[in-house]
């Protein structure tokens, strides 16, 4: 067995447990995490950022889990770590752009999602984009409460 496919094995083992317990592998640099993340079926849905004494973090998403976990990949003891997160901490952190590409893989139905989508959506629109952002609102608002009238 590669190398590759050692780590490969080692967080397929790891994520199966994830919701229990967090994983901390040798691992080499961030590619490997996301190579190893991809291959699991986990889709990368923030870019790779600096995180506390010079590690490199990504936020991650499982379709057939429904969870959120954070990778964590220290250069310096090539150790890495995914720890599972709380949805609500994920979407607060994530840009606009990233939330945009976190929409095709998730249900929509969270309100979590929906609040923090709508907030950063408002935050992104400029001019014409926003006009029409508040007249879509404006529409929803005015067909619930229609809808709310008729029952």
């Amino acid at each position: 067995m590669t190398n590759i496919e050692n780590i490969k094995a080692e967080i397929s083992a790891g994520l199966k447990l994830i919701a229990f317990k967090d994983m901390t592998i040798h691992i080499p640099p961030m590619t490997t995490m996301d190579y190893a993340m991809h291959e699991n079926g986990w889709s990368a849905v923030s870019e790779v950022y600096e995180g506390e004494n010079g590690t490199f973090q990504r936020y991650y998403y499982d379709t057939a889990q429904k969870n959120y976990v954070l990778a964590t990949v220290d250069p310096a003891s090539r150790n890495g770590t995914i720890t599972k997160v709380e949805e609500a901490d994920v979407l607060e952190k994530l840009s606009f752009p990233e939330l945009k590409t976190l929409a095709g893989l998730i249900d929509k139905k969270s309100v979590a999602f929906i609040r923090i989508y709508s907030e950063k959506e408002l935050a992104a629109a400029s001019g014409e984009e926003l006009d029409a952002l508040n007249e879509r609102n404006q529409k929803m608002i005015d067909e619930a409460e229609v809808a709310l009238r008729k029952r």
